[in-house]
């Protein structure tokens, strides 16, 4: 039996666009991306994937990193909490991380092996970052990833083609429809 999960990747206010966002990625895409994860959270797509809630929590130390971030999700700011239009979060899991790839913190990959989750899917922002480097990430530790196309966002179209061609070379299964299911 496939064990599957879904990564939502940093749904957080100052990415999604919403007033006084620090680093918002394009219009669309963000609503792309709440869309899909409320019905992700809500168990209209992907029903037997467990959700997993990606958040970046930037220490308000990091402060040469932080300027170029635009202070955007620094620990403790309004900016860092999830986007209000995120909806049923309720129980789900949630990994903290201070750097692009979500593996970057260890709880991650320790609590996906334990569940015995082989099949990824992926979505969020921003596509040419923390998106493709949790996607190379993934593959480098033996998973089966899928990446969401329409619920990847970044600031610019351009980046976000480039990050699609760059996990589908590295082996990532490219979606272009969020109501796939996976095997049972």
């Amino acid at each position: 039996m496939v064990r599957s999960a879904v990564l939502l990747m940093d749904l957080q206010h100052d990415f999604l666009g919403a007033e006084g966002s620090r680093m918002p990625v394009q219009p669309e895409g963000a609503s792309a991306v709440i869309s899909t994860a409320n019905a992700i959270l809500a168990k209209e797509v992907l029903p037997q994937a467990l959700p997993i809630l990606i958040v970046n929590q930037f220490p308000a130390t990091d402060r040469i990193a932080n300027f170029f971030r635009k202070g955007a999700a620094v620990a403790g700011s309004p900016g860092a909490n999830l986007d209000r239009r995120i909806l049923n979060v309720g129980q789900v899991k949630v990994i903290r991380k201070a750097r692009a790839s979500a593996f970057t913190n260890p709880e991650l990959d320790q609590w996906l092996r334990s569940e015995g989750i082989t099949d990824l899917y992926v979505m969020g922002v921003f596509a040419e970052g923390c998106v493709r480097s949790t996607v190379l990430d993934a593959k480098r530790r033996g998973y089966s990833v899928h990446v969401i196309a329409p619920a990847v966002a970044s600031n610019a179209s351009w980046k976000k083609r480039f990050a699609l061609w760059a996990m589908r070379r590295a082996g990532a299964n490219i979606m272009q429809s969020v109501h796939v299911q996976t095997a049972f």
